[in-house]
């Protein structure tokens, strides 16, 4: 009758648990590094030595070194290489270092039982890459069948009993078991050193052999993402195979299918297949974001086309400037008469719109001239609707809000239309005046000769006229002789 073998048990002896001080198989002892000899199997990598020795030196060393006698007074290490590595840096500079404690296995286990412990001791003491746990069930799996062939049994399934041993899921044991047997040795390389994700790993390996060389020869040195092997893995069970069937407008063939290939690896949510010549894909001729994979007819195709966009963007811009320098030459010669009307100085200025330059009189002068250097213009900013504060220009230009708004030729509003104007009339005659707050009420005065006069008299009055509006026609029967007077007359003549 066969052996039971408890992967379990095993598992406890590797690490040490449920040893018993009393029991005397295994005993502590402090041995020196010079008597330590790795194991010939062990294949797992030594690396984060210096992190490991400074926390042995921080906090002291929590878990012995598993050792087995060996030949003349040496031992090989089962469980413990990293550490004794470490500890090797530390006794370079400290004494203490040079003995380690170690725990000696003395029972007769056979090689594979040995092997197996080392295995699992590892397992449970360091954090494993997944090529190291791929390599590890491969080892694993051997040595159970060999310990099958001994005698020993196990229950349930063989791959229970692996994924038991190296302390991962039986579906992640069956991945790594396609990755070590499928991968090409191209990727292998890159998934022993941890370059290669796990997942990238696998969809490689359910590609054919030769499409996993292709893939490698184009990206070898830029592996792909899991999730772009994926997506290739698919198309290529769907059918695609990267190799163009048209031809180039030369009616040569296209031999592009390996940049077809290296563009979906690098793209994989737009994956062309190489069924589409690059004349023909839009992403060719996009203006933003276009492929950097596509041909050099493609590409000068659009260098060409951009620079036929470029000029027609040049022309329009230039009509565009056109049109706006012509609006704002009529624009400003409106506002122009005005101001000079008003008799402005050059320096003077108008605020067209809020938070933008003021303009000068003699920036209208130039532009009503059609003299603008070399401004770039995005709109015409004089035209009337385009202007903020329509009351505060007429004001500055001494004409009608009318006027500056368009609404009439006419600087100064007459006929009896009721619109505030500021500055001075133009015309002689009678205008009703405010000269103060609204509060003070207004009065009609008679303008002559470029001076308010009283209205009943032909008499200059001193008063600061704030605005104005002409008066209506005073109705017949109504109307007076303005006296000529050398003295005020009274308000109550007035």
């Amino acid at each position: 009758m066969g052996r039971k073998f408890d992967i379990t048990a095993a598992f406890q002896a590797a690490v040490g648990e449920g040893v018993s001080k009393s029991d005397t198989r295994e005993q502590i002892q402090y041995i020196g590094l010079d008597r330590l000899d790795q194991d010939p199997g062990n294949f797992y990598s030594l690396d984060g030595l210096e992190e490991l020795a400074a926390n042995i030196q921080l906090c002291g060393l929590q878990q012995p070194l598993r050792v087995r006698p060996g030949e003349n007074g040496r031992y090989t290490i089962v469980s413990g290489h990293r550490r004794r590595a470490a500890l090797a840096l530390l006794s370079e500079e400290e004494q203490k270092w040079t003995a380690v404690p170690c725990i000696v296995e003395t029972d007769d286990a056979s090689p594979e039982l040995r092997e197996l412990r080392l295995i699992m001791a590892n397992s449970a003491t360091r954090v494993l890459s997944a090529a190291e746990i791929a390599r590890q069930a491969e080892e694993v799996e051997k040595l159970l069948y060999q310990l099958k062939e001994q005698g020993y049994e196990f229950p349930g399934r063989m791959r229970d009993q692996v994924a038991a041993a190296c302390k991962v899921s039986a579906p992640k044991l069956a991945r790594l078991k396609v990755i070590r047997e499928h991968l090409i040795s191209q990727w292998q390389g890159p998934f022993q050193r941890s370059a290669l994700p796990e997942q990238t790993a696998y969809a490689l390996a359910r590609m054919p052999e030769a499409l996993q060389e292709r893939l490698f020869r184009i990206c070898g040195d830029k592996p792909l993402s899991g999730g772009a092997a994926e997506r290739l893995l698919e198309a290529g069970n769907s059918g695609a195979a990267w190799a163009p069937a048209f031809s180039c407008p030369d009616g040569s063939p296209c031999r592009r299918g390996d940049a077809f290939l290296r563009h979906d690896a690098e793209h994989p949510f737009e994956l062309c297949l190489g069924e589409k010549c690059c004349l023909a894909c839009s992403q060719a001729k996009a203006s933003c974001y276009a492929c950097d994979r596509m041909c050099s007819k493609a590409r000068a195709l659009r260098k060409e086309g951009r620079e036929d966009a470029a000029r027609a963007e040049e022309e329009r811009r230039a009509e565009q400037q056109r049109k706006y320098r012509a609006d704002i030459q009529r624009s400003a010669a409106r506002l122009l008469r005005a101001a000079e009307a008003a008799g402005l100085d050059d320096g003077a200025e108008i605020q067209p719109r809020s938070y933008y330059a003021a303009v000068s009189v003699a920036e209208l002068r130039a532009y009503a001239a059609g003299e603008f250097g070399d401004k770039y213009f995005y709109n015409n900013d004089l035209a009337p609707e385009q202007l903020s504060h329509p009351e505060q220009i007429a004001q500055t230009l001494r004409c009608s809000a009318d006027y500056v708004l368009g609404l009439t030729e006419e600087l100064h509003s007459g006929g009896g239309a009721l619109v505030w104007h500021f500055g001075a009339p133009e015309a002689e005659g009678y205008y009703w005046c405010l000269t103060g707050p609204m509060s003070d009420g207004g009065r009609l005065l008679y303008w002559k000769d470029g001076r308010w006069c009283y209205a009943v008299a032909d008499l200059p009055i001193s008063v600061h006229v704030v605005c104005w509006f002409a008066g209506p026609p005073i109705p017949e029967g109504l109307t007076w002789e303005r006296q000529d007077l050398e003295e005020e007359p009274d308000e109550d003549e007035e």
